[in-house]
């Protein structure tokens, strides 16, 4: 009669959550990433701020706040912590490239895109935070001052939906820099062009040509957070921004993990 064979305990299971904290740690191990939440809340309370008292433009057709988009348009500027989710995302993969402490972290887990996996899943984590931080002070603002000022019945059934569209928007944009961070490996030109896109180059083209920009990552999370746009522009539906959005992310994500996978990182 022979011995039966007991299968080894597998452990990918258990080994992919180390990954993600060691991932965690090597974020909250430096200041950038508290300094990040300061920038959060310092943008998203001066948009807030601006969004509220800003004068009526005769001519540019901006929804204001006697209406319920332009209530809404309040409440959204709380999603704008996306753009710190996307920068730290992109300095925490050029940072390894650019330090060279990837290799080490290679040599540790040599299954690459297990590393990626990790990286990705732990920026989206702190992407989440910052995209929580922004509804938390953005919301807690805007009811503040709204109070000072003569507006719409809030609609308070969008807002959890908006909120909750805040916080996926600013995960799946981390997960965005990680994977340009990634690609374009060079610290410098990944941050500088990754600001320029989202806080110029974007913004022109939806503002321009929004047939094209509710198409674009921007675009789409702005239709993800119920946003309308000049003349009342209208943006895609929430679940279709969603899709848009998750699909950049998905795209971006493979290539990385992909080039990663076959280039050399000394």
């Amino acid at each position: 009669m022979s011995a039966a064979t007991i299968p080894a305990p597998s452990t990918a299971a258990p080994h992919r959550p180390r990954l993600v904290s060691a991932e965690i740690l090597k974020v909250t191990s430096t200041k950038m990433w508290l300094w990040m939440v300061i920038g959060v809340v310092a943008y998203v309370g001066l948009v807030v701020g601006f969004t509220v008292f800003a004068p009526a433009q005769p001519g540019m057709g901006v929804p204001t706040i006697e209406t319920e988009a332009g209530l809404r348009n309040v409440f959204a500027q709380a999603g704008l912590a996306y753009v710190f989710a996307i920068v730290i995302g992109t300095l925490g993969m050029t940072q390894e490239l650019r330090h060279q402490t990837i290799t080490s972290t290679f040599l540790a887990e040599p299954r690459r895109n297990a590393v990626m996996l990790a990286k990705m899943v732990a920026y989206a984590l702190v992407g989440a935070f910052y995209g929580l931080v922004g509804v938390v002070f953005g919301y807690s603002l805007a009811l503040v001052l709204l109070a000072f000022k003569t507006h719409a019945d809030i609609p308070w059934d969008s807002l959890a939906q908006i909120a909750g569209g805040a916080v996926l928007g600013s995960a799946l944009f981390a997960v965005l820099g990680v994977a340009l961070g990634a690609l374009i490996r060079n610290q410098i030109a990944a941050v500088i062009g990754v600001l320029v896109w989202v806080l110029f180059i974007e913004g022109i083209i939806v503002f321009t040509l929004p047939d094209i920009g509710k198409w674009l990552p921007g675009g789409a999370l702005s239709g993800v957070l119920q946003s309308t746009g000049f003349d009342g522009r209208e943006y895609l539906p929430v679940w279709a921004g969603a899709a848009v959005l998750l699909g950049y992310t998905l795209i971006f994500a493979v290539a990385a993990a992909l080039t990663t996978q076959k280039r050399d990182v000394t």
